[in-house]
């Protein structure tokens, strides 16, 4: 049986009294420390999560700029597109207006030179008539050499 002496009970204080600094030297410190890394990693999950939220609010910002920019990019292009083709338009009448001009001095130029070979081609014509006209009045008495004159009138005016 279990006997209950002295030694026994110093054993059992010796335990209380050995718990007592254990828990007061070891376990106290250790759940303080244990505490104080809880709150300091607790922290920096909090910190983290600001960091992801203030981080994905900079990418929405990001992201809502770069449509601003693509937009604004599609709209220069659309833009340009459209003066491009204004000034396409613009630079081809441009063009029409000079081909019309070009077309009405040719036509002016070539409608001066027809006047004038008709005027050059009748002064000659009146020069040959007047020519042949002395000629046949000098000769009046032979008809051959009249026929003659006149044949030859109509070989230069062919000519």
């Amino acid at each position: 049986m279990l006997k209950f002496d002295i030694n026994l009970l110093f054993t059992v204080i010796n335990l209380f009294l050995l718990f007592f600094v254990i828990w007061r030297f070891l376990f106290k410190p250790v759940k303080k420390i244990i505490a104080k890394r809880r709150e300091e990693i607790e922290k920096q999950y909090a910190d983290a999560e600001a960091a992801k939220s203030e981080a994905d609010a900079i990418k929405a910002e990001y992201e809502e700029n770069m449509k601003q920019v693509a937009d604004e990019k599609a709209s220069i292009l659309k833009e340009s597109r459209t003066q491009a083709g204004k000034e396409y338009e613009k630079i081809l009448a441009d063009a029409k207006d000079e081909a019309n001009e070009i077309l009405a001095g040719a036509r002016r130029d070539a409608e001066a030179d027809k006047r004038n070979s008709l005027k050059q081609a009748k002064e000659e014509i009146a020069d040959i008539v007047a020519e042949a006209a002395a000629k046949i009045a000098s000769t009046k008495e032979d008809p051959e050499l009249d026929r003659k004159l006149f044949d030859d009138f109509i070989s230069k005016c062919g000519d």
